[in-house]
């Protein structure tokens, strides 16, 4: 990568050839690649829009100033049906995953707090059963009988 940061520049080129400046990036950018000669690339722009360029040239620039890098020449094209499908596809796939990934964070957010409620409330006290009293007694009543004295 250049010492400057950009290890990738994107330059359109006009009708006339004059060069315009897009994109300074790493590669990191373009996922670890450099958009090669065929590639489509789709720009964001204002106003929700795309806009589609065609990789027409790469470069590689070495400079005795340590600033060397890919230098990526693109040309704009008319955006097709199949050109807005493919982004419009984009669009709705990042969507769901990012979705998918929100409603696996909530749970297991939502385990984590289970684990720690479970670890941090305070468990009521048992109190001891009370003793049952046996009851071993005839249901009949007993009758006392007089004592006699013993002569």
């Amino acid at each position: 990568m250049a010492s400057e940061g950009f290890g990738v520049r994107v330059f359109e080129i006009e009708p006339d050839g004059t060069l315009t400046p897009h994109i300074c990036a790493d590669e990191d950018y373009f996922s670890g690649t450099v958009p090669n000669v065929g590639d489509t690339i789709a720009m964001w722009h204002l106003h929700d829009v795309y806009r589609f360029y065609n990789v027409q040239r790469r470069y590689f620039i070495d400079s005795p100033d340590d600033d060397r890098g890919w230098c990526v020449i693109v040309r704009l094209i008319d955006p097709a049906p199949q050109l807005e499908n493919v982004v419009t596809e984009w669009s709705e796939d990042t969507k769901f995953w990012r979705s998918v990934e929100e409603q696996e964070r909530k749970e297991e957010q939502e385990r984590i707090a289970e684990v720690i409620r479970k670890l941090t409330v305070k468990k009521p006290r048992q109190t001891p059963p009370e003793q049952v009293k046996k009851t071993t007694r005839n249901p009949r009543k007993k009758v006392l009988k007089p004592r006699t004295p013993k002569a």
